[in-house]
């Protein structure tokens, strides 16, 4: 990763190159996946870190946003919906990724993202899939602090839908048993 970093910066013509037959190859899976009896089609791209982009939002638009496009599109062709799982604080770019064509946003991390502000943002045109804290709130909240986010997420991120309350992403292996079982708790009485 470090050296296609890189190359974004050195060796633009190498990076287009890679990322083109990448999603070339990427077009027929889709093409066969979009052919079976599935609604979603769900895509696994990490660009982000704790403190925003990866490569920064330019070389983002540069090489990222073209190709995610044609992906997207020929998933919308095929009256599918897409949704994708990235980690860090990509909220910046959330305004064109549902340009080009995304429905549903994971892992929607609390630690990175005001969730609430981005549910007010684009609330209307997105479904959000995650929020309850891994970091902080499961691993080191108390039972009421658990129960008091999950609550507030489901009224707050929950209105009107387009939300899918889960963690944010793979429970860790430090969360507290009570906290898992206060936020499956209020997530059985919603």
């Amino acid at each position: 990763m470090e050296e296609l970093l890189m190359c974004m910066l050195t060796d633009k013509d190498f990076v287009n190159r890679l990322l083109d037959k990448l999603v070339e190859y990427n077009l027929g899976i889709i093409e066969h996946a979009c052919s079976l009896d599935i609604d979603i089609f769900r895509f696994g791209d990490d660009w982000g870190q704790q403190q925003g982009l990866i490569m920064g939002i330019d070389l983002w638009r540069e090489f990222i946003k073209p190709r995610i496009r044609r992906m997207y599109e020929l998933v919308r062709s095929k009256g599918k919906r897409v949704m994708i799982h990235c980690c860090g604080k990509i909220d910046e770019i959330l305004p064109e990724l549902i340009e080009c064509g995304l429905d549903i946003f994971n892992p929607f991390q609390p630690e990175v993202m005001n969730v609430f502000q981005a549910k007010k943002r684009h609330g209307d045109s997105l479904s959000f899939y995650g929020g309850i804290s891994i970091q902080r709130t499961l691993p080191y909240g108390t039972v009421e602090e658990v129960k008091v986010e999950v609550k507030r997420l489901l009224e707050v991120v929950g209105e009107n839908g387009g939300y899918i309350a889960s963690p944010s992403h793979d429970i860790p292996a430090d969360a507290r048993p009570e906290n898992i079982a206060a936020m499956i708790e209020v997530l059985q009485k919603q």
